[in-house]
C-alpha cells in the first residue's frame, strides 16, 4: 500500500448523493486522497445526482486511469450503473485494478448490474440492496451492510445508508483499524455501525 493511500471515485449522472457526500467527507478525514473521475462519455465534469444535486468531477476517467490509485470506487444509482456498464473504460479499469492486486468497491445497484455479470467475480460473496438480491445469479448474497471478499479483492455495500460503513471499511483496508476508529470519534455512530474498537 502506498504511503498516502488514494481512491479513484467514478461519478456518472444518477449517482446517489448520500453516497457521494459520505465518501467525499470521510475518506479525506483519514488522509486518503480522492480523485473524482467522470464516466460520462462526453467528458462532462458537472454531474447531476439522482436527487438533482450537482457535483463536480476533477477529471474525465480517461485521464485518471493512468494515475496510481489504491482502490476503485463505484457508487449506486440505476442510471449511473447503466453508464458504468456501457463504459469499456470502467470495465477495463476493474480488470486492471484486480490484476494489480488492488481493490474494487461497489455500492448497491452496481453489484447486480455490473459485478454479478463479470466473469472475474463469479462465486464472490457480495451484498447489495436486499430487494435486489434476487437479481444475483453468479455471486453469493450476504445479509450484511458491507462484505469484503479478499479472494476477489472485492468490497461491496448495500446502499446509501451503508455508505458510512463502507467508508470506514475502506479506511481500514487502505490504512489501518486504528485510523478507522479515530474517524468514528467525530461521528456519533448510530447503533449497528461498527466502530473499529474491540
Amino acid at each position: 500500500m502506498s504511503a498516502m493511500p488514494s481512491v479513484l471515485l467514478c461519478l456518472a449522472h444518477g449517482n446517489d448523493a448520500i453516497e457521494i457526500t459520505t465518501f467525499l467527507s470521510l475518506l479525506p478525514r483519514a488522509g486518503i486522497t480522492v480523485t473524482v473521475a467522470s464516466v460520462e462519455g462526453d467528458g462532462a465534469l458537472t454531474i447531476q445526482s439522482a436527487e438533482g444535486l450537482t457535483f463536480q468531477a476533477d477529471i474525465p476517467l480517461c485521464q485518471a486511469v493512468d494515475k496510481a490509485s489504491d482502490l476503485l470506487l463505484l457508487l449506486g444509482g440505476k442510471e449511473s450503473c447503466d453508464t458504468y456498464a456501457r463504459s469499456d473504460l470502467v470495465v477495463e479499469s476493474m480488470a486492471q485494478f484486480t490484476a494489480t492486486q488492488r481493490y474494487v468497491a461497489a455500492m448497491s445497484h452496481v453489484v447486480p448490474g455490473l459485478i454479478d455479470k463479470s466473469e472475474r467475480y463469479q462465486g464472490a460473496n457480495v451484498t447489495c440492496l436486499p430487494q435486489q438480491s434476487s437479481l444475483l445469479q453468479h455471486t453469493q448474497w450476504q445479509e450484511r451492510r458491507v462484505v469484503v471478499d479478499p479472494r476477489y479483492l472485492l468490497l461491496t455495500g448495500q446502499g446509501p445508508l451503508c455508505a458510512t460503513d463502507m467508508a470506514l471499511k475502506i479506511i481500514e483496508l487502505l490504512k489501518c483499524k486504528q485510523d478507522a476508529h479515530a474517524i468514528t470519534h467525530d461521528l456519533a455512530l448510530p447503533i449497528g455501525i461498527y466502530n473499529y474498537q474491540e
